[in-house]
């Protein structure tokens, strides 16, 4: 891979892929703006209208640019309907990842993290500055991983969940899909489907009817 499209460009996050593509040498063909919100892009002479794209710009594959799993969900699925096509893995050149773990299509790995051996992340993962996930992990498709996050080891996390930011996950536990983990929290038993997980030792939480909490929330 030698170019990316950058795709939905209102995240916080999305000047930390243009900073990984920078450090890697990366050519940034587009980044496709997909509603009136405000870019967060660096480099605002790379916005585009998804209607606008060339078909050089069509060729190249595409990375989703958000954190919060629902929003990356519905941005891969405008892209493909668009007949756009995922690229591989974006991994930070100071990120250290090991051989024996495999990454699916459209991961992002940020500046910092570390990723034991004999994992597997799914698609569309995000693993965010200076995460740890330890050995023998099964990562989600869509799953999200805030800042500092620590996962040990022979960990399993359900596609769709959110790990907030300095969260700690120990060894063996399972995490079911559509889970939000608060950040902060220390995971030490596993928590079912569709849950808000909080506190040292994480318990589970009522989520607000209507939403409106961290779950909601494209953080970084």
């Amino acid at each position: 891979m030698d170019q990316l499209l950058l795709f939905g460009v209102r995240s916080p996050l999305t000047p930390d892929y243009e900073e990984t593509c920078a450090r890697l040498g990366l050519a940034i063909v587009g980044a496709v703006q997909v509603d009136d919100l405000a870019p967060r892009v660096l480099d605002r002479e790379r916005l585009v209208a998804l209607a606008a794209l060339t078909e050089a710009q069509r060729r190249a594959p595409y990375l989703t640019c958000a954190f919060n799993p629902a929003r990356r969900a519905e941005l891969a699925a405008m892209a493909e309907a668009a007949g756009l096509h995922p690229a591989g893995a974006l991994v930070d050149p100071t990120a250290v990842v090991a051989r024996s773990t495999k990454l699916g299509q459209g991961v992002f790995v940020n500046a910092g993290a570390v990723i034991g051996a004999a994992g597997f992340l799914g698609d569309h993962v995000v693993v965010n500055r200076a995460v740890s996930l330890g050995h023998h992990v099964l990562i989600g498709d869509f799953v999200s991983l805030g800042p500092g996050v620590t996962v040990a080891g022979n960990v399993r996390i359900g596609e769709n969940s959110m790990i907030g930011a300095g969260a700690i996950v120990l060894p063996g536990v399972r995490i079911g899909a559509d889970v939000t983990v608060a950040a902060g929290s220390v995971v030490r038993r596993d928590l079912p489907d569709g849950v808000l997980g909080a506190g040292n030792p994480a318990v589970v939480k009522p989520i607000r009817p209507g939403g409106g909490g961290f779950a909601d929330r494209d953080e970084e």
